[in-house]
């Protein structure tokens, strides 16, 4: 599959999760084992708790410590450093843009140890601040570390961020976003889940279930459970 046509079978994609799924096959087929996507809402953080996380190809602990506690809570990795240039950069080139070198260069030892050692990382530009990076990571040769292999990756992954942006357009217009709880029980309304059957997974009562669902119609603006789900799948809010 030719890049040309990865580009074009984009605008076929017609849901959030396939166009995910999309994107990893293309990160595993050009030769990278992990890949990350991150979209804060407009003109915010990248640690702000809203914020569009995606990753594949390392565990949950790996993530935690080396993309949110490492790069972007110890300071490396911002939207000031991150977006200023408009072109892709390799993690390791990160040593050049924080002030905090010494600390980089120990987690990068910490990743390295882990086989986190290297992978491009893309900044994204979207319609009314809708901003974010991608990266494909863990490669498997050192070919896929040239410019060329690079700038071809960032017109996929800018591509694909504006397709996420055309596929849920309301994303970040609900007036107060749905809460953690909140989230989780619509997508297990989202799966066909029951009240007592949510009460049961999440641990807590089914008159707590119905005063969350409640709250969700409310932020969501709709009025029965088959909207609330659709609505949020649609608006990428939760994923199923």
């Amino acid at each position: 599959m030719t890049f040309e046509h990865n580009l074009l079978q984009l605008g076929r994609i017609s849901s959030p999760a396939r166009l995910w799924a999309f994107a990893i096959n293309v990160g595993t087929v050009a030769g990278f084992q992990s890949a990350i996507y991150a979209c804060p809402p407009p003109h915010k953080k990248p640690t702000d708790p809203d914020t569009i996380v995606r990753y594949r190809g390392m565990s949950d602990a790996e993530f935690q410590k080396f993309a949110v506690d490492g790069l972007i809570g110890q300071g490396h990795l911002t939207n000031a450093n991150s977006l200023i240039n408009a072109k892709p950069f390799r993690w390791t080139d990160l040593a050049e843009l924080t002030s905090e070198k010494s600390e980089f260069l120990h987690l990068k030892a910490e990743a390295n140890s882990v086989g986190i050692d290297d992978g491009w990382i893309f900044p994204l530009f979207g319609p009314r601040g809708r901003d974010g990076l991608a990266s494909f990571g863990k490669p498997n040769h050192p070919d896929l570390m040239t410019n060329e292999v690079g700038e071809k990756l960032q017109i996929f992954a800018q591509m694909s961020h504006i397709r996420l942006c055309q596929l849920t357009p309301d994303l970040f217009e609900i007036e107060k976003p749905l809460s953690k709880r909140e989230m989780q029980i619509v997508a297990w309304v989202a799966v066909g889940k029951s009240n007592s059957e949510i009460s049961s997974i999440l641990g807590i009562s089914e008159n707590s279930i119905d005063t969350y669902m409640r709250r969700a119609f409310l932020k969501l603006d709709v009025h029965d459970r088959t909207s609330a789900a659709v609505k949020a799948i649609s608006m990428d809010i939760v994923r199923t």
